[in-house]
């Protein structure tokens, strides 16, 4: 795991080593670091200690030819650029005051003064005071140092040493139970859970005024039919045509009352309901219409047989009183009128008769029509009940799954960290033995090459169960007096959970091994801690700061045809502490 000195982490890296906060995802934004802050040194800073460009204290000073010092960054910014690049201070004119990379060198000299210069640590609130050779490693675990929040959604900084209380008790990330169903979530869901979601929070009926019901028992109390609310919400007798008005009981007749010219609004929506629904009849209701046509015609066509009807009777019965007055000369052409008359009144009655029939038939039929058509409007009302159930069982779904993706979002997390949590214990040794493999060495040493990532810390390992917690620190380019032409190699120690049962300071021997993979010759160095060294005493922090080897190794000898440090761009350290006279 490497972390670059020109990084800004999202987690504090110390306690990703104890196994504190385990990330899930380690995001870093890279930029160019320039200088260190003016304000860690005590007193007043000379102006051959600051860069040119940035004015800020050197970081990796640099010297140009004609003799002004850049930070390495602040160079790599100047020569960045295209065309021709002059100092700042000389500007153009002379020759020597073209920066060209060929012509900078490392200026060794004033590393040496800027590391036994007294500085203090800029973060407010840290008291720490030393050299500045040691501010780096300190500011790196400073506890009042500001970090930003490792959950993913909060972007709060705080403090390195209140991390876990704001993990614990105000990142808006956290993960929080219910108090009321119990169900995990996270902290900024929790309020809109509360309001719409649990079934369990505690609510007040609005008609009644009953309190401590839970958003479940509210609905079978406020319920229309079966619910014991005494203020309760009736729906409206129409509420199947449209009303969707809701009133005490002793409110109803007065809305059926006042709502008269609504409720036939709804009357008439619902009927062009059905009757949009029933247009696949068409058909069914063209014949009906020409059958109602038809029954209007024969029945005017009835009244006017009926009206000659009434005639032919009268003129007969005028005939008949005539023609007993007016003598018998009369009688055969009267009888034979008559007689004419009376079939053609034979002739009405069986039209009539006939129509009659085909009246009743026409009634059959527009009956079995009125039959179907309410049918379908029981059917057209079923379905959009049905309709209403399938589209409230479709959002009670929804809001499950809605639950159910948070949940498992959450439970994903935790398994993230529980793996990474694993994979650092299952490294971990406890007998005092530490074999370490860096992979893709290749890569890393460009990056300590390059400045990006300087040093590498190895996973912790233990003297026993209960003992001493450990790790080791590795520069690939070396560090201090090592820096550039060696490789350096350091021991840590780190605060452990037995540390109040340990005997302090440290002082077991520590043996260094950089292993040769053809088992030729390893390269072994080995110290006793110093007794008196801040980085062997009891930790108050994270860790303590880093001891051992700064010449471990030269870096030349890494590329030796006779030995192979690294194999299939691997390298192996082992580092073994002396745990015979540990009690």
């Amino acid at each position: 795991m490497e972390f670059p000195q020109s990084s800004f982490l999202a987690v504090d890296l110390t306690s990703y080593w104890l196994g504190k906060q385990v990330p899930s995802k380690i995001v870093t934004i890279t930029f160019i670091m320039p200088g260190y802050s003016k304000l860690i040194c005590k007193n007043k800073i000379e102006e051959k200690y600051l860069c040119t460009k940035c004015e800020l204290i050197l970081r990796d000073a640099v010297q140009t030819y004609c003799g002004h010092r850049y930070c390495r960054s602040c160079v790599d910014i100047i020569l960045s650029k295209p065309g021709t690049h002059t100092c700042l201070v000389c500007g153009e004119g002379d020759a020597e005051s073209i920066i060209v990379s060929d012509q900078i060198f490392a200026d060794n000299a004033i590393k040496r003064e800027l590391r036994s210069l007294s500085v203090k640590c800029p973060n407010e609130g840290c008291l720490w005071k030393g050299k500045f050779q040691d501010y780096e490693v300190h500011y790196e675990m400073c506890d009042w140092q500001l970090i930003q929040c490792m959950k993913k959604g909060c972007d709060k900084m705080v403090v390195r040493s209140n991390l876990a209380s704001h993990l614990e008790n105000e990142c808006m990330m956290r993960i929080v139970l219910c108090q009321y169903c119990k169900e995990e979530m996270i902290f900024k869901d929790l309020e809109e859970h509360h309001l719409n979601e649990c079934l369990r929070y505690p609510v007040k009926c609005q008609y009644c005024g009953r309190a401590n019901l839970s958003r479940e028992t509210l609905r079978e109390h406020q319920d229309p039919t079966n619910g014991d609310c005494e203020k309760k919400l009736l729906p409206c007798s129409y509420k199947v045509i449209g009303c969707n008005a809701q009133m005490q009981a002793g409110d109803l007749i007065s809305h059926l009352e006042t709502g008269i010219l609504d409720h036939q609004e709804y009357l008439l929506q619902a009927y062009l309901k059905i009757h949009g629904f029933v247009e696949d009849s068409k058909k069914d209701k063209k014949a009906m219409q020409q059958l109602f046509a038809k029954f209007e015609a024969q029945e005017k066509e009835l009244d006017k047989i009926s009206k000659r009807c009434m005639k032919l009777e009268k003129d007969i019965a005028n005939m008949l009183k005539h023609g007993d007055q007016g003598g018998a000369t009369h009688d055969k052409s009267v009888d034979a009128k008559r007689e004419k008359q009376q079939r053609l009144i034979e002739e009405l009655k069986n039209k009539v008769t006939v129509l009659d029939t085909k009246f009743a038939t026409y009634e059959g039929i527009i009956a079995v029509l009125n039959g179907q058509i309410e049918r379908d409007a029981n059917v057209v009302q079923a379905m959009e009940r049905e309709r209403k159930q399938d589209r409230d069982l479709v959002e009670s779904l929804e809001r499950k799954i809605k639950s159910q993706d948070r949940i498992i979002a959450l439970k994903d997390v935790a398994l993230a960290e529980q793996d990474l949590r694993i994979q650092s214990l299952e490294l971990a040794s406890y007998d005092g033995v530490l074999v370490w493999k860096i992979t893709d060495f290749n890569r890393k040493r460009n990056d300590a090459l390059s400045g990006r990532t300087t040093s590498i810390y190895s996973p912790c390992f233990f003297t026993s169960c209960h003992g001493y917690k450990m790790c080791a620190r590795v520069y690939l380019n070396g560090d201090g007096m090592g820096k550039g032409n060696h490789v350096s190699l350091f021991f840590v120690i780190m605060r452990g959970s037995f540390d109040g049962l340990l005997r302090w300071p440290f002082r077991q021997k520590v043996t260094f091994m950089l292993l040769d993979q053809n088992n030729r010759e390893h390269v072994i160095d080995a110290f006793r801690p110093d007794p008196t060294s801040n980085s062997f005493k009891k930790p108050t922090g994270d860790m303590n700061i880093a001891s051992g080897c700064p010449l471990f190794m030269p870096l030349g000898q890494l590329e030796s045809s006779r030995h192979a440090y690294v194999k299939d761009d691997c390298l192996f350290i082992k580092v073994i502490v002396d745990t015979t006279d540990i009690s």
